[in-house]
C-alpha cells in the first residue's frame, strides 16, 4: 500500500498517513481529510513516501531518513476534499479567523500575559486547538474558553440548521447513505425527520 506524506495544522507538521482505500491515488497538493488522534483534519498531500515499505516492517517508528516526519501510525487519509467540503472549510475558516481575532483582542486588553498565536480547527467544526506563545495563566484560559464556547455554539447552530434542511449528507435516507436508510442508521439519527426517504 502506498503511504503519503501529509502536512496538517497551522504549524505545517508533516505526517506519514495511509489511505483508507488501497486503490486511492493522490497527487502532490491534493487536499484530503485525515483521521488523526484529535479528530478529522484537513491535510495537504506533499507526495508519496519512499519509506512506506520500511514503515510497514518497522512498525510505529518515526522514519529517521525524514527528520521532520512525525510518528503517525494512527493517521488515515479518509478521502480527497470534495466541492461541498471546500465550502464548509471556507465557512469554518471565516468563523475561526473571527474567533482568533477576538481572542487576541480580549487577551491584549486584559491583565493576562497569555498570547494566542493561532488555532487549528478540526473539520467537524467542534474542535479548536489553541496555540499560545509561552505559558497561559488562569485569566487567559478563562477568557479564551469563553470565546471558544461562543464559537462552538455559533458553528453548532449552523450545522443543526443544515441537518434540519438536508439531513446528514449525500444519500441521506437511502441505502447509499452509508448507514442512513437502514433501520439502525435512521433510528440513531438526531434529525431523521429531515430526511427525504427515497
Amino acid at each position: 500500500m502506498t503511504a503519503y506524506l501529509v502536512r496538517i495544522g497551522f504549524a505545517g507538521d508533516v505526517f506519514l498517513a495511509n489511505p483508507l482505500l488501497p486503490e486511492m491515488k493522490l497527487g502532490r497538493g491534493s487536499e484530503v481529510l485525515v483521521q488523526t488522534p484529535r479528530g478529522v483534519e484537513l491535510g495537504e498531500v506533499l507526495g508519496e513516501s519512499k519509506f512506506a515499505a520500511a514503515r510497514a516492517t518497522i512498525g510505529d517508528v518515526t522514519c529517521h531518513h525524514e527528520a521532520h516526519v512525525h510518528n503517525s501510525s494512527s493517521l488515515t487519509i479518509i478521502r480527497g476534499l470534495t466541492a461541498d467540503d471546500r465550502l464548509l472549510v471556507e465557512r469554518l475558516q471565516r468563523y475561526k479567523c473571527d474567533a482568533v481575532r477576538r481572542c487576541q483582542d480580549v487577551l491584549a486588553a486584559s491583565d493576562s500575559a497569555a498570547m494566542l498565536l493561532d488555532v487549528d480547527q478540526l473539520f467537524d467544526g467542534n474542535t479548536l486547538v489553541l496555540h499560545f506563545i509561552g505559558p497561559v495563566d488562569a485569566l487567559g484560559r478563562e477568557l479564551t474558553n469563553t470565546i471558544v464556547a461562543e464559537y462552538e455554539s455559533q458553528v453548532q447552530s449552523i450545522r443543526l440548521s443544515e441537518l434540519m434542511t438536508e439531513g446528514c449528507g449525500p444519500g441521506c435516507g437511502t441505502d447509499a447513505g452509508g448507514g442512513c436508510g437502514t433501520a439502525t442508521g435512521c433510528a440513531t439519527c438526531a434529525v431523521a425527520g429531515a430526511c427525504k426517504v427515497k
